[in-house]
């Protein structure tokens, strides 16, 4: 809830309800933000200035950049402003080339047929607790999902969220490290544990991100070819899971298709998003 709202719902109208003397289920915590501005000023429906929901629905912008950028972005200790050149960043940056990027290069080459991949199927990978930058990757995951959901039972949903992306950025530099593409011609026991690896840190990244972004969820368990498993049901056995990740997808699975999962914002965009919801000077 935003801030003005804090003494209402903090403390009159708890005081209500214990004045009853009625057994009411009290509120234990609140989640309480500080205000989102637009272009550094005040959001104003009368004078058209920013955007409400109609104006969301009527963009070419998915859901899912929406709700990340509105998450990633939440006035959690100060105010924070909505800027469509930030918007462009995050989707472009950190949507498109971190997030995407690493998804739809792990299923793609597991995707490309058995003389270039894997045909669609999850290689077995025997040998992972030996490879070194496997067991390096595994242990940093371990501790993220760790710092992953101590954010999240606080309702540090920004944190929790920049923690998720973490893991991605992860992922992305294990496969630039491990060079997969030539270990494929080179040692291909290697390429099937970074890639199975890699495969199971897709299918994590799905779950912690489906409280924020449930669509881009679905679709990667589509591609995936499996069905959605959104909650985290064991954090224990979730922690394990996730410094093992060649475990989590079993090996002859046969995975969908690939699709992109982000298309790029261009300049041009932007500057017709920008003059459409100026609104009125006065």
């Amino acid at each position: 809830m935003g801030k003005d709202n804090v003494p209402f719902h903090t403390v009159m109208f708890p005081s209500t309800q214990l004045g009853t003397g009625e057994n009411w289920t009290l509120m234990k915590t609140v989640s309480v933000t500080e205000y989102l501005t637009y272009q550094g000023g005040k959001f104003s429906k009368s004078k058209g200035v920013g955007l409400f929901g109609n104006d969301v629905k009527d963009t070419n912008i998915p859901v899912e950049v929406w709700r990340y950028y509105l998450l990633i972005n939440r006035p959690e200790v100060s105010d924070t402003s909505f800027e469509w050149e930030d918007l462009q960043a995050k989707l472009n940056d950190e949507l498109l080339k971190n997030l995407g990027n690493f998804v739809n290069r792990v299923v793609s080459f597991i995707a490309k047929p058995e003389n270039a991949g894997y045909g669609s199927i999850i290689p077995d990978a025997p040998g992972a607790e030996s490879h070194q930058l496997t067991m390096s990757l595994s242990e940093k995951v371990g501790k993220l999902v760790v710092e992953y959901v101590e954010a999240m039972e606080k309702v540090k949903l920004k944190q929790g969220l920049k923690t998720a992306m973490l893991i991605s950025g992860e992922g992305n530099a294990y496969l630039q490290t491990s060079e997969f593409w030539k270990l494929y011609k080179e040692d291909k026991p290697s390429c099937a544990i970074v890639i199975r690896s890699a495969a199971g840190l897709v299918h994590l990244l799905a779950r912690l991100l489906e409280p924020f972004m449930p669509s881009f969820s679905r679709e990667v368990f589509k591609q995936l070819n499996l069905p959605p498993q959104f909650s985290l049901s064991d954090e224990r056995a979730e922690v394990l899971q996730a410094s093992r990740p060649w475990e989590i997808l079993p090996p002859s699975h046969r995975i969908g298709t690939p699709q992109p999962l982000f298309k790029e914002l261009k300049d041009e965009e932007v500057k017709q998003y920008k003059a459409r919801f100026a609104g009125s000077q006065v």
